[in-house]
């Protein structure tokens, strides 16, 4: 593929995601509001991504050969479980993450 090709691809890329994420703004015949069943759903999103980031660094251990080994009780599986529990109390992603940073330092300095 030429150099010319990738650059021609790079480009409608960039103007199609341009004009996906524009459409919403320059579209006035799009409805303004949405049902409430689709914002619950979008009120999860963030959440759900965390937890899609965050749920392989707490169950699988790996030790630098490659190999990832799936452990239950662990400082990542116990600070976890904190963090659900101080997320499921005050309802605060920012504090959960603060606390399980936090927990993970302490049992990790222990474990």
């Amino acid at each position: 593929m030429s150099t010319g090709a990738i650059w021609l691809i790079i480009g409608v890329t960039a103007v199609g995601g341009f004009l996906l994420r524009g459409a919403f703004i320059l579209i006035p015949v799009l409805p303004r509001t949405l049902p409430p069943r689709v914002s619950l759903v979008l009120d999860m999103v963030p959440a759900a991504a965390f937890a899609a980031l965050v749920a392989p660094a707490l169950f699988l251990d790996g030790d630098g050969d490659g190999v990832n080994a799936f452990a239950l009780l662990s400082p990542a599986t116990v600070a976890g479980a904190l963090a659900v529990l101080v997320s499921w109390r005050w309802k605060s992603l920012a504090l959960s993450i603060v606390s399980g940073l936090a927990a993970y330092a302490l049992l990790d300095l222990v474990w």
